[in-house]
């Protein structure tokens, strides 16, 4: 892929980033609980036992989606490497060209459709 159309797709990864860098900060911060002093609770325990089996389930889906946009954020920080590189829109299994219609729906994504199944099989025989 040539430098010129690279650009539109530098321009998508460099906002998605922006704006999952501000989810996982949110996730963050609400994960930590300072979500329930910013609204002026004097204490962020429960009072009841199950209130805090629902607190637990609750920190633990953040935590479970902060991790996943973090993944997200390294496999963009990937791609923009990849962008500087001149190597992005290359598959890096085999080389091959990643369409432009999968980089428009996952711009960040390392692997062609063929190395995407091939992989996501292997992982289902494991």
């Amino acid at each position: 892929m040539k430098k010129l159309e690279m650009r539109p797709f530098k321009k998508i990864l460099i906002g998605l980033r922006a704006r999952l860098q501000g989810d996982v900060n949110a996730l963050a911060d609400a994960a930590l609980g300072s979500t329930a002093e910013a609204q002026g609770e004097l204490s962020s325990l429960p009072s009841h036992l199950a209130d805090l089996g629902s607190d637990t389930f609750e920190q633990d889906n953040t935590l479970r989606l902060m991790d996943n946009e973090e993944v997200v954020l390294e496999q963009i920080e990937s791609a923009l490497e990849r962008i500087e590189n001149g190597i992005y829109g290359n598959c890096i299994e085999c080389e091959g060209r990643i369409p432009k219609m999968r980089l428009n729906v996952i711009p960040y994504t390392p692997l062609c459709v063929k190395c995407a199944n091939n992989l996501e099989d292997d992982d289902n025989w494991n």
